[in-house]
């Protein structure tokens, strides 16, 4: 039976190829003229709560394996407007999807409602693909991506030890998840290899519209057919360009991580608190630990509290406990440098030094 509407327009086309331009410090999808920063995808997708949509898809399946023609049709649309929501999909289908749910309502009203649930009940995968691998897509990176990045933040621990900041590369690496960067999958899947992608080149120009100049720059040109393939590829050039998710180690909530800053924090609100953020909690809590842990950096408090504790009495001016802060400061690094190379008893020593230092100014 022919559904009344098909001469409109063909559901079955697919809606989910796209157009992606990679340039130095970001993205463009299709023709939407706004770079988008690597990794804000991924971010999308982690901080989705992917519930909803999954669960759309799962009764759908259920209603279709029942042959229930109203079930099925009361559960496809709702799955529609939450797909066109989707990271990713939401960018460069954002208006075409929405035309494709109101094409749905008009084009199958009244009689072709029951050939539309049939077409849906009896689908080979050319109308529901798109809608299962998207979720296939998003669960299988809200769970392996979320892991990988989590055991590549754990490099940070060596970054103490070691009294150096890692590049990005470098955190992948001492974090022992470089085996897992080949494959789309993260290593979860064996029979899941990284995407094969054509490569074109093209010159993508942008207008400064304070200055009326046009830039432009040699962008790589891509397409992309399923979400999972995308976000591999955001992640990698994301690793290569200094941008990545991370998990806040306070509220345990994902944010984006940009070039020349490494931030253990995210600038949410902290749980609990009115005004202070999590990375204004964490500077204090790592200041606390870091006090803590070196015996150079617990003189150097005592001292500045106690010199502080003078001028609060009138004992003291605040232009000389100016002075004083500022001499104990370069005391204080110029010695950590030689107490973190000592041991033992030579660290004794030098701690004693610059006691005696910081309390003769």
């Amino acid at each position: 039976m022919g559904v009344l509407g098909k001469d409109l327009f063909d559901f079955r086309r697919p809606r989910t190829h796209v157009k992606v331009q990679f340039g130095e410090d970001g993205y463009w999808i299709e023709d939407e003229p706004e770079v988008i920063p690597y990794g804000t995808t991924l971010l999308a997708v982690l901080e989705l709560d992917a519930r909803k949509y999954c669960g759309l898809v799962e009764r759908l399946e259920d209603r279709i394996a029942a042959r229930d023609r109203e079930g099925t049709l009361e559960t496809f649309y709702p799955m529609l407007d939450e797909f066109v929501r989707l990271p990713l999909y939401n960018l460069f289908i954002k208006e075409a999807g929405l035309m494709e749910v109101e094409l749905f309502h008009r084009a199958f009203a009244g009689e072709a409602r029951a050939a539309l649930a049939d077409d849906i009940i009896n689908d080979n995968g050319a109308i529901l693909n798109k809608y299962r691998l998207a979720r296939d897509d998003l669960l299988l990176i809200q769970r392996r991506y979320a892991w990988f990045l989590d055991e590549m933040a754990k490099s940070r621990r060596k970054e103490k030890k070691l009294q150096k900041k890692f590049s990005l590369p470098e955190q992948v690496y001492w974090g022992n998840v470089d085996a897992f960067v080949s494959g789309v999958s993260l290593g979860e899947d064996s029979e899941v290899d990284a995407p094969q992608v054509n490569v074109q080149y093209a010159i993508h120009t942008t207008d400064d519209k304070e200055t009326g100049e046009v830039h432009a720059e040699v962008v790589e040109k891509m397409y992309f057919d399923r979400l999972r393939d995308f976000v591999y590829v955001e992640l990698m050039k994301g690793l290569q360009k200094g941008y990545v998710p991370r998990r806040c180690l306070n509220c345990g909530k994902w944010f984006l991580q940009t070039p020349g800053v490494s931030y253990s924090y995210c600038a949410n609100i902290a749980p609990g608190e009115t005004e202070r953020t999590c990375r204004d909690v964490g500077a204090l809590a790592s200041f606390r630990e870091k006090v803590q842990e070196n015996e150079i950096w617990t003189i150097h408090q005592r001292a500045y509290k106690k010199y502080y504790a003078r001028v609060l009495k009138k004992k003291m001016t605040k232009p000389e406990f100016e002075q004083w802060a500022r001499t104990a400061e370069q005391i204080r690094d110029a010695a950590l440098p030689r107490y973190n190379r000592a041991n033992g008893e030579a660290r004794s020593q030098i701690a004693e030094e610059v006691r005696r230092e910081l309390n003769r100014l």
